[in-house]
């Protein structure tokens, strides 16, 4: 609904996650473009998200896995 309200861009994954985060307070959300990893080229269109993991038995604790940035070597297989 953002999106159509022009509140977001659709290619935008801040927006994407902040949309998630709407519905899931307390988590955060992260993400970036998929990569070819044969090519190493990214699609404009196409996303890999992920939530922040919940840790049991601490309410409203998580790992704080969304703030790990992902090295670009790893986008590629060679």
């Amino acid at each position: 609904m953002n999106v159509i309200d022009g509140k977001s861009e659709l290619a935008d994954i801040d927006d994407i996650s902040a949309a998630y985060e709407v519905f899931s307070p307390g988590a955060a959300w992260n993400g970036s473009n998929y990569t070819n990893a044969e090519t190493g080229v990214k699609a404009d269109n196409t996303f890999l998200v992920y939530q922040d993991t919940y840790i049991m038995g601490d309410p409203g604790k998580y790992m704080g896995s969304t703030e790990v940035e992902v090295p670009e070597k790893y986008f590629t297989t060679k």
